[in-house]
């Protein structure tokens, strides 16, 4: 089954247009096509005026669904961060707490590189989520802003 205001395919049984949000529920607002078709053709069957303003007043939002996805995952994202932070901070204070045991030279330069070695593999993780995170926070951005013009156009 197809949309016939965009051509998108709908599952058989949705009631709306997962990529522009019209009713499906009308008889003429789907398109049923075979399985053969690759791309769907946009249907030319005429939508109604009352149909229109049903569409108009139920369409569900197209963005919602994905921009709540993302903000779990930067939710995620930002716990995963916040305890790799937590662990870089235990083996600094570890470090701060035994260096004034430590003698001035060599062993305390030695000391230092070994604090260096443990935050080395969390430094990277914490680099690596950071660049996660605003990837999918400019991923967001853009949903939001497509969102927000989809609402201008209803």
């Amino acid at each position: 089954m197809f949309c016939s205001r965009c051509g998108a395919p709908a599952d058989d049984g949705a009631h709306f247009c997962q990529q522009c949000g019209s009713a499906l529920q009308a008889p003429d607002d789907a398109v049923q096509q075979s399985a053969d078709y690759r791309t769907p053709e946009r249907a030319t069957v005429p939508v109604s005026t009352a149909s229109r303003r049903f569409t108009n007043r139920r369409a569900q939002d197209p963005y919602k669904d994905q921009i709540q996805q993302l903000k779990l995952e930067i939710r995620k994202l930002k716990l995963d961060l916040r305890q790799i932070t937590t662990r870089m901070s235990s083996i600094r204070s570890r470090y701060h707490e035994t260096a004034a045991f430590v003698p001035r030279g060599l062993l305390r330069w030695g000391d230092k590189a070994i604090e260096d070695l443990r935050l080395l593999g969390p430094q990277q993780q914490k680099e690596y989520l950071q660049q996660q995170l605003m990837q999918l926070e400019q991923k967001l951005l853009s949903l939001q802003q497509a969102q927000a013009e989809w609402k201008d156009q209803q």
